[in-house]
């Protein structure tokens, strides 16, 4: 949030700094009036950018701009698109706040029955569209995605598998949830292991404490909230897609998808689980072979052939039930199988 957003309104053009209307205070709905009056405007229509919003509300861009990013941070808005903008419904965001505050301020509610009445009557996803919300480009799918965990209260399950559109995930949310002990399994598909660029997000996930496992095909990206709301990608899209509903069919379909193909998934330390333990000389060969060295220089160094190292690297992948020498390395590493 800029300062400009966070100290109240700027002049307008023309407008004398010492002419300006002094600050408000924060209306019943939490907001300053400015926000407040920008998050009403973004009710009214089904979405907007900031340019847009600004020459409707006669104020600067990079004003608008900076109040849009507080709607977003305090979950009144989402970005639905990397320039476009959205507003939540006042019932998803005020319904909670209020009801435990009804009983001392009940002009609130007032303020919860107007602001409903706005979103209704307009063409936003709490009217016509439903309960469906398509987000686009890859900013507007991070800042969704975010603002979508930070509102767990009980559980996160999540599908990963390239192209990833996430950094690595941030210390501090994660930190958060975890300490309002909420439950995130993650399931990656094994083709990741493959693929260099997403080693820290791997490294992050398998030291996060987090249920890790591994599957060998994932049919879409997918995140379900608390199984009741559903973020997915869409396939097929030309620039990143996702819908995100809370429709309790979709919900209930994706949470038992979920559950059917994390069963089946390889959790990410199965050894001191299962048992599995694996000889001296082929401990010695998998270090080997993780610090790069050929079959042919393998075997010069074991003084076995080549046909021999190629057949126990197999034996090992076969073990492991990996596809790719890569992720016989990080199953070997994960699962204690070398030093």
């Amino acid at each position: 949030m800029t300062d400009e957003a966070s100290e109240g309104p700027a002049p307008r053009d023309g407008e004398h700094p010492d002419t300006r209307p002094a600050r408000q205070p924060p209306g019943a709905t939490g907001l300053a009036p400015d926000a407040e009056g920008l998050y009403r405007l973004l009710l009214s229509r089904s979405d907007a950018t900031a340019a847009q919003l600004a020459a409707d509300a006669g104020r600067s861009v990079d004003h608008v701009r900076g109040v849009l990013a507080h709607l977003v941070e305090e979950g009144f808005a989402v970005m639905v698109a990397d320039a476009r903008f959205r507003a939540v419904g006042p019932d998803a965001v005020l319904g909670g706040r209020i009801a435990s505050q009804l009983g001392e301020v009940l002009g609130e509610y007032e303020a919860l029955r107007e602001l409903l009445e706005i979103h209704r009557s307009g063409p936003g996803p709490g009217g016509a569209a439903g309960t469906w919300e398509v987000v686009t480009g890859a900013v507007a799918i991070r800042s969704r995605l975010r603002q979508l965990k930070a509102g767990a209260e009980r559980s996160l399950a999540t599908f990963v598998r390239p192209p990833m559109v996430l950094p690595v995930p941030e210390d501090e949310l994660h930190q958060d949830l975890q300490a309002r002990g909420v439950c995130h399994r993650i399931l990656f598909d094994r083709s990741v292991l493959d693929i260099d660029p997403y080693a820290d997000y791997l490294r992050h996930a398998l030291g996060s404490g987090d249920e890790i496992r591994f599957a060998k095909r994932l049919p879409l990206k997918l995140l379900v909230v608390d199984e009741r709301t559903v973020f997915m990608e869409e396939p097929g899209a030309g620039r990143p897609r996702a819908i995100v509903t809370g429709n309790r069919s979709v919900a209930e379909l994706a949470a038992t998808l979920f559950e059917q193909l994390w069963a089946a998934g390889i959790p990410a330390a199965t050894a001191s689980a299962t048992g599995v333990r694996i000889a001296e000389d082929d401990a010695v060969l998998l270090g080997l072979l993780i610090a790069g060295l050929t079959d042919q220089s393998i075997a010069s160094k074991l003084g076995i052939g080549l046909r021999t190292v190629q057949r126990r690297v197999r034996e090992l992948m076969d073990l492991a039930d990996v596809d790719t020498r890569i992720q016989l390395g990080w199953h070997a590493a994960k699962n204690g199988w070398v030093p």
